[in-house]
């Protein structure tokens, strides 16, 4: 029983972001969208290095034709060659003039999977400088971070729920951080389960289920943009 709830949470969040890119890409006219992915935190473990190519994968699976840039933290140890070699068409802004570039020509931001709101101040800064929407896929809200000692201050919690609240949506890689999101009360008009980024995702969602649900709830919030 709880190996299938699981696999329906799975399915809901598939759906959801499958839909979440399409919105991106066709929500006003007919030009693809540029979507800007804030990730790659460090390249010291593979799990942090697999976070980027699997939502990068997501995205060339559901959006074959949108233009994607990739805003990194860490690229060394030959990771930005595996990148470039396996997604051709990538974009890579790490310097100060094709950051530039991206946050004027990307029409939407989506912050990547971690072990928290790992870029809060870019997501911020994006948010300030462009006034243009942004989403967050598959990450943890900790009450204490994994580098820290210390339980998260309540004004700092208030502050990360601040800005959760004004993306487009927030997906949520465990249970625990969801209940915690909705204990604080962020207001995110889409909030729900998502697999980690570094898990790309291989089912398609099936008309009739409950996917087709969550589809519909992205893509109402999504179009507005």
């Amino acid at each position: 029983m709880q190996r299938a709830s699981i696999s329906r949470r799975r399915l809901i969040a598939i759906g959801g972001l499958a839909v979440t890119a399409r919105s991106i890409a066709f929500g006003s006219g007919t030009k693809p969208k540029h979507v800007l992915l804030r990730s790659s935190w460090q390249t010291v473990n593979i799990g942090d290095i697999a976070h980027t190519p699997g939502v990068l994968k997501i995205l060339e699976t559901h959006l074959p034709d949108v233009k994607v840039t990739l805003w990194p933290s860490k690229v060394d140890n030959g990771v930005d060659a595996l990148l470039r070699k396996r997604f051709p068409k990538l974009e890579i802004a790490n310097t100060a003039e094709t950051l530039r570039n991206a946050f004027a020509e990307c029409d939407f931001l989506l912050h990547g999977s971690g072990a928290s709101l790992v870029a809060e101040r870019d997501v911020v800064r994006w948010a300030e400088e462009t006034n243009k929407p942004y989403g967050i896929y598959g990450i943890t809200l900790p009450p204490k971070k994994s580098s820290s000692t210390q339980a998260t201050s309540e004004a700092a919690m208030n502050d990360t729920i601040r800005v959760l609240s004004g993306a487009s949506f927030v997906f949520f890689r465990d249970s625990h951080s969801l209940h915690l999101a909705k204990e604080k009360n962020c207001a995110s008009p889409v909030m729900q389960f998502g697999p980690d980024g570094a898990l790309p995702p291989i089912i398609s969602p099936t008309p009739g289920t409950s996917t087709s649900m969550a589809r519909t709830v992205l893509l109402s919030s999504l179009t507005r943009m």
